[in-house]
Order: C-alpha cells, then structure tokens, then sequence
C-alpha cells in the first residue's frame, strides 16, 4: 500500500490578506504589511504562494488586533516572545504573525528584537497587493528582517526580488 502524499500547504490568498488588512484598518488599527506579502506589495505584484501573513502593528493596538482577528477564526498559537511577534493561525492552516513595534516621536516605531535589543523602523510605505494600495515595510527594513536567520528557498527568492528594486 502506498503512503499518501502529504497535504499541500496552506494559501494566504491575495484575496485573504486584503480581506484581513481590511478588517483591520476598517477598526481604525495601525498595521502595514511585512515579510513576503510585503516583498510582494514592494515589487508591485504577487511573485509566490504564501502560507501567511505578517503584520506589523504598533503595541498598543496588539491586543484588539489578536481579538478581530478571533472573529475571524483566528487562534493564539504561539505568544512565547510577545514583544516581538505574536503567531495566530486559522483552523485552514494559514497563519497571521503580528509583530508590535512602539511609536516613536517623529514617525516609524521601534522593534525589540529576540536578544532585548531594539531597531528604529521608518514610518510604512506605498505598495500594492491585487492591484490594491496598501502599506509595507520599508526596504530598508526588509533587507534587516532577512538577516540572522538561516535562509530558506523563499528568503532566497525575496531577497533576490529586494536588490532589483531601486535602493
């Protein structure tokens, strides 16, 4: 008898994170798009699948962010490192990862890193997802959040798309 073949990953759709971000900001929430769907929203255009959504959000608004996005089935899965990213996932598979940073005079906010350390992150730029304007991660930050990792293929792919755009 053969093994089955494993489930295909799940999909944070366009449509899915649109929907998400919208929720969001329709409650009057300060989030902006990181990671590869803020990769994505830099280059202008979807260039991969993603299994999730990462957002950053400024602290204050952490906690209404996790309880909208329970409305939506979305569960805590992991909130060991509170201070710098909270993990939520969908009964579907699909994941949101917050990631609170604090405002700070003058524009952008503050990230706390693993280690305690903290980096300024400039204020949220224009990008695009579905052909939607929204607001992303700077590319600067983008670059610095690709770091002190091991790279998987799709960091590799990011990155790559990162260092064609004008610096």
């Amino acid at each position: 008898m053969g093994l089955d073949a494993p489930p295909p990953p799940p999909i944070m759709s366009a449509d899915r994170a649109l929907t998400l971000l919208s929720l969001l900001t329709d409650a009057g929430l300060d989030v902006w798009v990181d990671g590869g769907w803020g990769v994505d929203a830099l280059v202008g255009y979807q260039t991969r699948d993603h299994g999730d959504l990462d957002l950053g959000i400024v602290r204050p608004d952490l906690g209404a962010a996790i309880d909208l996005l329970g409305t939506v089935g979305y569960l805590v899965t992991d909130d060991r490192y509170r201070q710098v990213t909270v993990q939520l996932t969908h009964a579907e598979g699909h994941r949101v990862d917050l990631h609170p940073s604090t405002p700070v005079a003058g524009g952008g906010t503050e990230q706390t890193e693993f280690d305690g350390n903290t980096y300024y992150i400039p204020p949220p730029v224009a990008g695009r997802i579905g052909g939607r304007a929204i607001r992303c991660m700077p590319l600067s930050t983008q670059f610095r959040t690709h770091a002190g990792y091991e790279l998987r293929p799709q960091d590799h792919h990011d990155l790559e798309l990162l260092k064609e755009l004008p610096q």
